[in-house]
């Protein structure tokens, strides 16, 4: 057992290591391909610095290293568990091989190709209803985003924490290697983005801000567990120690040119030098949606605002050109296609219907395009689940 295991691991990191990027590259032109284009070993710096066929090549054996070092582990009778490591162990080569100082490429291609492996064996065995919806809302978060940057990196921000939710949801064999793939090839998605300085903010965003929005799913799950009574004093709680620190530092100068002037670390945007803060507004709006709606129902709202306005902001800030009212088109649809993806995760947990979620998913998204007197923060999880209550969700 021990041999095998070790055997299994260790052809699967040199069958990794082996870089058709390097080799071809320093035959045909003698150069190493890791000092020119993206100083990287991968299919398209290949593509870019030696032409197609060694490109092919590249892509070819990078994409079925992995899946061929675990076929060849389960060869030797090692347990699935060890065949999946030996599968990872690839990535692993492919990314610090040890002949190149241990620095090779980014493993983007080898995770892909595991993923679409497990992804053939276990994602498309669902009912064809199941798979074709899942499908078709990953699709367009894709073709959004990827119309809005033109930059596949991005994409994989967006959908692949949206794959990795709905595999899990859907409980299939060996998630958790799935999983694993899904947070690796997100981490290199996340790398190549931050490298090339693709998401950029406005001036004056707090960036912190904006990142740090989907934490707020936990004061949402804990309105699904807590009841609504403890939730709503709970929630009241924290909402009446936001809304008492905005009175002081709005009725007071020392106290306002503290938190806007002297406070390395900036909580306030500018424009709420004279406003309440949205983080107070926002506490609101969900306090108002669960006084009012089904737990289950504001859950849903809350969720479109939490991820619709991180999508939004996100692509928006980098990407939008078109102006929609106070927003950007690409911004607004960014937030469609997120809340269309949470509210087809809440119908497949039972919370609501789809149709009704979908309506509360454009619902959402109108209200937050359109600008009215009220703020999105109390209008949108207030709007979204009065459509949905109304629809019988």
């Amino acid at each position: 057992m021990g041999v095998s295991v070790f055997l299994a691991l260790i052809t699967g990191y040199l069958l990794g290591s082996f870089l058709p990027a390097y080799f071809l590259t320093k035959w045909i032109l003698g150069i190493d391909i890791r000092n020119v284009g993206t100083y990287h070993a991968g299919t398209t710096n290949v593509y870019r610095a030696v032409g197609l066929w060694p490109a092919a090549v590249t892509a070819l054996y990078d994409t079925t290293k992995g899946i061929m070092a675990l076929s060849f582990a389960r060869s030797l009778g090692a347990p699935h568990w060890v065949a999946y490591l030996s599968g990872y162990s690839a990535i692993l080569g492919h990314v610090f091989p040890f002949y190149l100082q241990f620095r090779g490429g980014k493993g983007a291609a080898t995770t892909v190709g595991l993923l679409l492996f497990f992804l053939w064996n276990h994602w498309l065995v669902l009912p064809l209803r199941v798979l074709l919806l899942d499908f078709l809302v990953l699709l367009s978060i894709v073709l959004v985003i990827l119309w809005s940057s033109r930059r596949g990196d991005v994409v994989g921000l967006f959908v692949l924490p949206a794959l990795g939710v709905l595999l899990w949801l859907r409980t299939i064999k060996d998630a958790w290697f799935v999983l694993l793939l899904i947070f690796t090839l997100f981490l290199i998605n996340l790398k190549n983005t931050l490298d090339q300085k693709l998401i950029r903010f406005s001036e004056g965003t707090r960036v912190w801000r904006v990142l740090i929005r989907p934490a707020a799913i936990a004061l949402l799950v804990l309105g699904l567990k807590m009841g609504k009574g403890n939730f709503l004093l709970l929630n009241g709680a924290i909402l009446l120690l936001f809304l008492l620190m905005d009175v002081i530092r709005l009725f007071s100068k020392r106290v306002s040119e503290f938190f806007h002037n002297e406070v390395p670390f900036k909580i306030f945007k500018e424009k709420e030098r004279v406003r309440v803060s949205s983080m107070t507004l926002f506490l609101l709006g969900i306090l108002l949606s669960f006084l009012l709606f089904d737990v289950r129902v504001a859950f849903v709202s809350g969720c479109f605002l939490t991820f619709g306005d991180l999508a939004a902001k996100i692509i928006g800030m980098s990407f939008g050109k078109r102006k929609l009212f106070e927003k950007t088109l690409e911004g607004s649809l960014a937030y469609l296609v997120v809340s269309v993806y949470v509210a087809h995760v809440a119908s497949a947990l039972g919370f609501v219907g789809l149709t009704a979620g979908l309506l509360g998913a454009l619902a959402s998204t109108v209200c937050e395009v359109i600008p009215l007197s009220i703020d999105d923060n109390v209008s949108v999880p207030i709007f979204s689940a009065l459509v949905m209550s109304l629809l019988g969700a």
